[in-house]
């Protein structure tokens, strides 16, 4: 059954009416596989990459660390679909993650269908029971400078601290499912809608139109103007600067309508379409029973933990069929879902508030917001506002809070945020199945972003006020950063990279190809100045103090000792024999006649000590060996 908030003063909810009975409701087909071969996958993959907008896929390769699609993201097989429709039936709606479509069809053809090889199972599309749209304007609207009749609401949020900070919601996109919206609403007039979908009567017209029921718009404008609403000192929702994509799910007058497909299609819709986060005031418990809300069986609990999957934070009702224990609805039994229980403007617990645990043990609610007596933008008027009551209400008061958090820190994942709401919120310790983890708190959530400073808008704040970046003022600088070759603690860990050094103080570190960092004047680009020394770091030698075979000048043999001086290791004389004529290959770089070819030697043919010296310590290069032909 789908559950949204009543509209009423302080007096409670409206008494449900018992739902008709369904002859014939609407089944899911599940099928057993996708019919996609190994060797047709990856062009299937792909085809489904470029499907997606850029936004939503590098949301889920940031989130899921893969390329971003895998095979749930492909449709039923074509034919599959086909042989059902084959029986009579009639398609409703197909669904990617669940591999599975839903149809309307009568006994006969469910039999048929039901025996098919590649159907797994049928299972109906639960329903939805027809709800009271009742509302009634309060006596008297209290007003503030700052918020209007919405500034109590918020402060319980911490929200008005939030914004104080600088926080709106900008550069976040949220995706919105729900009846419809009207946005006539002064509320609205700043809002930026990236696009909107109708799934019930397959159109871009979200608002009521023909074929709708009178006011099936009025329960998603609501939940809008909490969101995101503006109407400067009148009203304001939490977070006026958010994107939003709008889907259109619900039939509100229809005696029986069942809507469990069109939620799944809608979600498929926002999440490709990019959105960061989603928020529903929309649940399902008719046709489900207790035993089996454990996250897991619901066909709309199966579809929202793929979505956790693929990155996107989701924000859902707990329900309003409180105060006993287990009477959660689904999707809220999720694990990682963040689902709102209701309290009043005092704080207190309101009893229509559902209440956990999961059937599998889990806590829920996760958390608490504002939902009873909350100040609304009043549909079906241009600048008019109302109270009104449930957990509808409270959600997207939340989702407003997390999306101003994302604003302040664009990497939280759908596990973050949920911890750490669940962390800053007003019972950390001790959750329990009536609140959760407690009120939200938006600004201790804020932390940091809200107290420290990031002067260098590296997302990290500075050491002195708390946070982790050691050098605020530089933006290569945090925990984290890559090290780079700037003799800086780039990551923050308290130590710089050997290799970093400067010890020589020639403006060149060993990272950046200092080859001596003992000698200024070595360096890459420095000049060599006939030294024989590798000043310029490139590796090789001045070509004139190469080493060579032959002792240099025109004095006696060495090895005779003519020259008046004994033998020195290390150094040679030029050959004087024609080296094309023995095959050998001289690397003196003198002539074949002995003329001296290069400043090694002192003009009486005796090679200086400190040359002698600095040739023996340079890298000496390998001799190519030639064949006996000289080849």
């Amino acid at each position: 059954m789908l559950q949204i908030a009543a509209l009423v003063i302080a007096t409670g909810l409206v008494a449900r009416a018992p739902s008709p009975p369904a002859v014939e409701p609407p089944m899911w087909v599940f099928f057993a596989d996708k019919q996609v071969s190994a060797t047709e996958l990856e062009a299937a993959l792909s085809r489904q990459e470029r499907e997606l907008e850029p936004r939503a896929l590098r949301r889920r390769m940031r989130v899921r660390g893969d390329r971003g699609v895998d095979v749930r993201d492909l449709p039923p097989a074509d034919a599959y679909v086909q042989s059902v429709a084959a029986t009579g039936a009639r398609v409703r709606m197909s669904s990617r993650w669940l591999n599975a479509v839903s149809v309307e069809a009568d006994a006969g053809q469910r039999s048929a269908i039901a025996g098919l090889p590649f159907v797994a199972r049928l299972q109906p599309v639960a329903r939805t029971r027809r709800n009271d749209h009742r509302s009634t304007l309060a006596d008297e609207a209290r007003t503030t400078a700052a918020f209007g009749v919405a500034e109590v609401q918020l402060e319980m949020l911490n929200v008005p601290a939030m914004r104080e900070c600088g926080l709106t919601g900008a550069g976040v996109v949220v995706g919105v499912q729900d009846s419809g919206f009207a946005l006539g609403h002064q509320a609205f007039a700043g809002l930026n809608v990236l696009a909107a979908r109708d799934f019930v009567q397959g159109d871009d017209v979200v608002a009521d139109e023909p074929g709708d029921d009178e006011g099936q718009d009025r329960h998603g404008t609501i939940v809008l103007s909490l969101l995101a609403g503006d109407d400067g000192e009148q009203f304001s929702g939490v977070a006026p600067g958010v994107s939003v994509l709008l889907a259109k799910t619900e039939r509100i007058g229809e005696e029986m309508p069942y809507e469990e497909d069109l939620y799944v299609a809608g979600l498929e819709w926002l999440e490709g379409m990019g959105a960061d986060m989603f928020t529903a005031s929309l649940g399902y418990y008719e046709w489900y029973t207790w035993e089996q809300l454990d996250g897991k069986t619901a066909v709309v609990s199966q579809a929202a933990a793929v979505a956790l999957a693929n990155g996107l934070i989701m924000f859902t009702a707990n329900g309003n069929e409180g105060p006993e224990p287990g009477t959660l609805i689904a999707p809220a039994d999720v694990d990682g879902i963040i689902a709102l229980g209701a309290t009043n403007l005092d704080g207190v617990i309101a009893d229509f508030s559902s209440r956990g645990p999961t059937f599998d043990g889990r806590t829920k609610p996760d958390l608490l917001a504002p939902g009873k007596d909350v100040w609304v933008a009043q549909p079906g008027t241009v600048g008019e506002y109302q109270q009104a009551n449930g957990t509808s209400l409270a959600t997207p008061l939340a989702a407003g809070v997390g999306a101003l958090l994302l604003e302040a820190y664009p990497d939280l994942t759908p596990t973050k945020m949920l911890e750490l709401l669940r962390a800053t919120a007003a019972n950390p310790d001790a959750p329990d199945n009536e609140g959760g983890w407690g009120m939200i708190d938006g600004l201790a959530a804020a932390g940091l972003y809200c107290t420290c400073t990031d002067g260098d808008g590296d997302g990290h704040f500075a050491v002195g006020c708390g946070g982790d970046d050691c050098d605020d003022g530089d933006a290569t600088s945090h925990p984290g950063a890559t090290e780079v070759c700037d003799g800086r603690d780039n990551d923050c860990d308290a130590a710089t990279p050997a290799d970093e050094a400067d010890g020589d103080g020639d403006g060149v570190r060993l990272c950046a190809g200092d080859c001596d960092d003992a000698d200024p004047a070595r360096w890459p680009g420095a000049a060599e100045v006939g030294d024989c020394i590798d000043n310029d770091c490139d590796g090789e030698v001045e070509p004139a103090c190469a080493p060579t075979t032959g002792a240099s000048g025109t004095g006696g043999d060495s090895e005779s000792g003519e020259s008046g001086e004994p033998p020195t290791t290390g150094t040679s004389t030029t050959s004087k024999m024609d080296p094309e004529s023995t095959g050998e290959a001289s690397d003196s770089g003198s002539s074949a006649t002995g003329e001296t070819g290069c400043g090694c030697a002192t003009n009486d043919g005796r090679t200086s000590a400190w040359l002698l010296l600095a040739l023996a310590a340079l890298p000496r290069r390998r001799t190519r060996s030639r064949s006996p032909r000289g080849e």
